[in-house]
């Protein structure tokens, strides 16, 4: 059974993830050279960085919220089940299941 300061540590966890891939994606696109890329490359590669934007935004945002609510609950004592409180945004393109989703 893991400790009220643990889970919190878990949830804060979650969204330091989130933040890092946010920033480590940045990074990737700004180095990639885009004229290596064929046209079709280019509109899938853009095509998906502007659905992820908005599926990152929402994902930080709901894990900085988790974070905020874990933080309460732990300030008034309230026991936190790490199941029910940590965030795990699923199914992303990056996961296996996305594509059952996509055909």
């Amino acid at each position: 059974m893991l400790t009220t300061q643990q889970v919190v540590d878990q949830v804060r966890s979650d969204a330091a993830r989130i933040e890092r891939f946010v920033q480590r994606r940045e990074t990737f696109l700004d180095a990639l050279d885009w004229t290596m890329l064929t046209c079709d490359q280019v509109h899938d590669a853009a095509m998906l960085d502007f659905m992820l934007d908005f599926m990152l935004e929402d994902d930080l945002a709901e894990a900085l919220q988790r974070v905020s609510m874990a933080e309460s609950l732990a300030a008034m004592g309230m026991p936190l089940v790490p199941t029910f409180i940590r965030y795990n945004p699923f199914p992303r393109p990056w996961h296996a299941e996305w594509l059952a989703l996509v055909n």
